[in-house]
């Protein structure tokens, strides 16, 4: 069996090294190829030629988003089954192990726990950890999910074969998408919550409320491609306007409940980063209802 590892990279020369040595010293015993798709202009390609030589590493010439940077990865891969995970996480040793087992046991598609991989004192990376990866802490039960974030995935190629691949157009949820998309075909995700990588969170505020913003406003076009609880404000912008403002506490107090039943210790620690990540809440809603306006706006034109 050839596996096949793939990882989206763009300006990952702060972390580019941790993630490929622990790729690089996994426990697996059989044979397994590392591709880095890589379209850095920091010295990110320098790190992996000088240190990591058995990498293949595929640099592109422009900036490129993770969606289409996977699925240039999946053409030029050999494996099956093909595991993601990002640059600026870290993989646990026996992290391409416990993926094939699970794969061996039938499982089409295969997803693990995220952890937070910053210093304990960092606020905003764990208001980041909040905001992004609630239902991916390793204190969940093993279950069925329609969906696990493309850092800790893996799928057998028949997916790719018959579904086809991501669609840049929806970054930074583009995994989402494809996901639930899957779902509606009856293919949901194990969640085992054993396979565990860490991940490196914005630690900079600003870099924090840009991305949340941003999460917010491709929410909208997200849910109008899919039949989920919410699609109707997706897809209604003055219902958007007249609920819009709760959206933020409902996610907020769902998100505060898994923590606090989860991680108490963490919250109690560290209350700055629940008020951060309260305030990240308003950068995405500003996000959303731009999105949904503009996808209406759009729609508007086109009559």
């Amino acid at each position: 069996m050839m596996v096949s590892v793939v990882i989206p990279c763009f300006n990952g020369a702060a972390t580019i090294r941790d993630c490929l040595q622990a790729l690089t010293d996994q426990s697996f015993g059989a044979s397994y190829e590392i591709i880095l798709v890589d379209s850095s202009y920091d010295a990110t390609p320098e790190i992996v030629t000088r240190f990591f030589p058995g990498v293949r590493l595929i640099h592109l010439d422009k900036k490129t988003d993770p969606g289409s940077a996977r699925n240039i990865g999946i053409k030029q891969s050999k494996g099956d089954p093909l595991l993601f995970i990002d640059a600026d996480c870290v993989a646990d040793p026996a992290w391409i192990a416990k993926m094939v087992e699970r794969h061996r046991e039938g499982h089409p598609v295969v997803g693990g726990a995220v952890e937070n991989n910053n210093r304990a004192g960092d606020a905003v990376a764990l208001a980041g950890y909040m905001a992004e990866f609630r239902e991916f802490l390793p204190e969940h039960p093993e279950r069925m999910m329609p969906h696990v974030p493309a850092c800790n995935i893996s799928y057998k190629r028949e997916i790719f074969n018959t579904y086809g691949f991501f669609d840049k157009n929806y970054y930074p949820q583009e995994d989402m998408l494809y996901n639930y998309r899957l779902m509606d075909k009856g293919i949901k995700i194990l969640f085992s919550p054993d396979i565990q990588v860490k991940h490196t969170h914005r630690s900079r505020l600003k870099d924090f409320f840009s991305h949340q913003r941003l999460i917010g406003e491709v929410t909208p076009a997200v849910l109008d491609q899919l039949d989920l609880p919410g699609s109707f404000l997706a897809r209604n912008p003055f219902i958007t306007l007249l609920l819009g403002p709760f959206l933020p506490f409902v996610k907020f107090i769902r998100t505060l409940g898994v923590f606090l039943r989860l991680r108490a210790a963490t919250v109690f620690r560290q209350p700055v980063a629940v008020i951060l990540f309260a305030a990240g809440l308003g950068a995405w809603i500003a996000g959303f209802i731009q999105g949904v306006w503009s996808k209406h706006q759009i729609k508007e034109r086109k009559r």
